[in-house]
């Protein structure tokens, strides 16, 4: 089946199916969530855009880290070889939480995204499922928040005895293991994880068609976790740990992409995450994760030379959070308050910068049980930054449930981005500060709605309209330097539909669209204006093989094309009931596409792997 008949297809049963995205496959109006307020509410009481990609999604998808997760869910993801991060309505300003704790590090710039966080620096083997909420949550969570929200739950221990083994091997000698142990009582549980990953170099195709090597993109990667859980009472004492080292190629980019030439060829990146958190939860078996103390010290060592010259930094940072929910007639509160330290050490090519900042904070949300359906959230946070004082931030929702299975919402929400102690203070031969930075603050409506149709079919669909001001925006001009623009505009929308065929096929179908404009001008980096997405899914008797089929279009001339289509298959096969067999196939169209560009780049830069597979088992005792 060539390209051309393939994207036929996909235009014609998007046609057809007209409504939501992908993300309406993802759940069920009655699953429940933490994101959205702090503390578990039912999808269909939450106004806001969620997407949930559930534990059976992941164990059937074999996914190797949280980026392919998201992918796979129609998320846009970028991929930088040594970081990938993902982008929501259009923006890459997206705070990522694990157990609702923030792992982004505010001073941490990925090839000159200042908003990145590595999406995979949390193992895959110990997520239990991942929330998604669209629009600005700076109210609830702090700056960084503006264009939403993904939460990482992590599996849970059990008292049961139970080992999982994993094992695979793919294109470009890829070689994975990973192993999974918990155990424990009523009183006492544990849970360990440790993978081990390894990739040659991966090749490519250029706008030719022709094949290439992309120098230094091999992988070395070992991840670990530990958590205890203790028990008293109702409470609950949690200690977890988590430790990511990656030994990687550092070819970022490629100055020749018909020659297969990467800048700074032979460079290495050394990097170590470690995340410690110890939680006390009160009333956890009645209440949930409602109330709770917690610290958390997170941390970043990294010793990566590029293109000759050295580099290397440590980053650290502190939090104590304190939470509390109670109930009042009809009102439903939740409030707490933050302190949280970030630490940045950096040598680069012998200048040295040493600075830290402070934020307090303390917030309160309030959802308002109106009756007949409707429901009100009222929240806001003052956060108080060291270096640019006091922030107010606030967001009203409404939401009104029609019967059991939609509900139609419509929020409002202010954000704040504190520029980085980097942007401001950074002097090296490469990037030169600039002190007089200001905030980027912002305002975004969305209105959408929800709804299970019948038992075959659910739709869903938003709109969203966001205003920046104050954008951060850089320029190279012999080093990098960092400024404000005046003003950011952000507009688009998702639509998507699932439908049940029989007991065995399923269908998804979605659209999305962003645009992007700063001081009235398109913006040319934009990844994805619109996104065309299906699932084909069969499920029957040992078998369960899923289709993703995704088509991009109307990017700029900073790309190599202005579209791209890739298919993705997963093949499992339930040989016994803790025996599992199955095969991974990625971009089957062989595409040469890109998952970002910069203007100051070649056309192809962070060009994309060709057609790979990967196959594994998993086996469980």
């Amino acid at each position: 089946m060539n390209q051309k008949l393939l994207k036929a297809i996909v235009l014609s049963a998007l046609t057809v199916a007209i409504v939501p995205t992908v993300q309406a496959a993802e759940y069920q109006l009655d699953d429940m969530i933490i994101t959205g307020t702090r503390v578990k509410t039912e999808v269909k009481d939450v106004a806001a855009n969620v997407t949930v990609i559930n534990n059976e999604n992941i164990e059937k998808g074999n996914y190797s880290n949280v980026s392919q997760a998201l992918q796979a869910a129609n998320v846009d993801v970028v991929d930088h070889g040594s970081a990938a991060y993902p982008v929501l309505n259009g923006d890459t300003r997206v705070l990522v939480l694990v157990n609702g704790r923030r792992v982004n590090f505010d001073h941490l710039t990925v090839s000159g995204n200042d908003n990145a966080v590595d999406i995979n620096q949390v193992p895959m083997d110990n997520v239990d499922h991942i929330e998604i909420v669209r629009g600005p949550n700076s109210a609830l969570y702090g700056q960084k928040a503006v264009a939403g929200v993904i939460n990482i739950i992590t599996k849970e221990p059990t008292p049961e005895t139970r080992t999982t083994l994993t094992a695979e091997y793919g294109t470009w000698n890829q070689r994975r293991g990973a192993i999974t142990h918990s155990g424990g009582d009523e009183l006492n549980r544990y849970m360990v994880t440790y993978s081990r990953e390894k990739r040659d170099n991966y090749d490519y195709r250029d706008s030719n068609g022709n094949s290439h090597e992309f120098p230094d993109s091999y992988k070395d990667r070992e991840d670990m976790t530990f958590r205890y859980d203790r028990f008293f009472g109702k409470d609950r004492a949690t200690f977890d740990f988590g430790r990511s080292h990656a030994k990687d190629g550092y070819g970022i980019y490629l100055t020749n992409p018909t020659q297969g030439i990467a800048y700074g060829q032979g460079s290495k990146f050394d990097s170590t995450i470690t995340n410690i958190g110890v939680t006390y939860t009160f009333n956890q078996k009645e209440k949930g994760e409602g109330t709770f103390l917690r610290f958390t010290r997170n941390g970043d060592r990294t010793d990566s030379p590029f293109a000759g010259t050295p580099y290397e930094h440590d980053l650290r940072s502190y939090t104590f959070e304190g939470q509390k929910n109670w109930t009042v007639k009809n009102h439903d509160i939740v409030g707490g308050i933050a302190w949280e330290e970030q630490h940045l050490w950096e040598n680069n090519d012998g200048s040295t910068m040493d600075a830290k900042a402070i934020t307090k904070s303390i917030f309160a949300e309030d959802r308002w049980t109106l009756g007949d359906g409707w429901s009100l959230n009222l929240g806001g946070r003052y956060e108080h930054h060291s270096d640019y004082g006091g922030d107010w931030t606030s967001h009203v929702g409404v939401n009104k449930r029609l019967g059991e299975d939609t509900h139609v919402y419509a929020s409002w929400g202010t954000a704040v981005n504190n520029p980085t102690l980097k942007m401001r203070y950074a002097n090296t031969p490469y990037m030169q500060g600039n002190p007089d930075l200001e905030q980027e603050t912002s305002r975004t409506f969305t209105v959408g709605v929800d709804s299970k149709i019948n038992d075959k079919l659910s739709v869903s669909a938003s709109v969203y309209d966001s205003k920046l001001k104050n954008a951060l925006n850089w320029r190279w001009n012999g080093v990098t330097r960092y400024y404000n623009v005046d003003e950011e505009k952000r507009r688009g929308m998702s639509l998507g539909a699932t439908y049940k065929i029989n007991d065995a096929w399923r269908v998804r179908a979605g659209y999305d669209y962003s645009r992007i404009r700063i001081n009235g001008e398109n913006d040319a980096r934009n990844t994805r204006p619109n996104g065309y997405n299906i699932g084909l899914t069969y499920n029957k008797n040992k078998w369960d093989i899923t289709n993703n089929l995704t088509y991009v279009t109307g990017r700029s001339d900073l790309y190599t094309s202005n579209s791209y289509f890739l298919w993705d298959m997963n093949i499992n096969y339930q040989w016994r009931p803790d025996t599992k067999f199955y095969i991974k196939g990625y971009n089957l169209t062989n595409e040469h596409y890109e998952s970002s560009a910069a203007t100051n780049l070649v056309r192809g830069a962070y060009a994309m792997p060709k057609r790979h597979f990967v196959a594994g088992v998993t086996h469980s005792f």
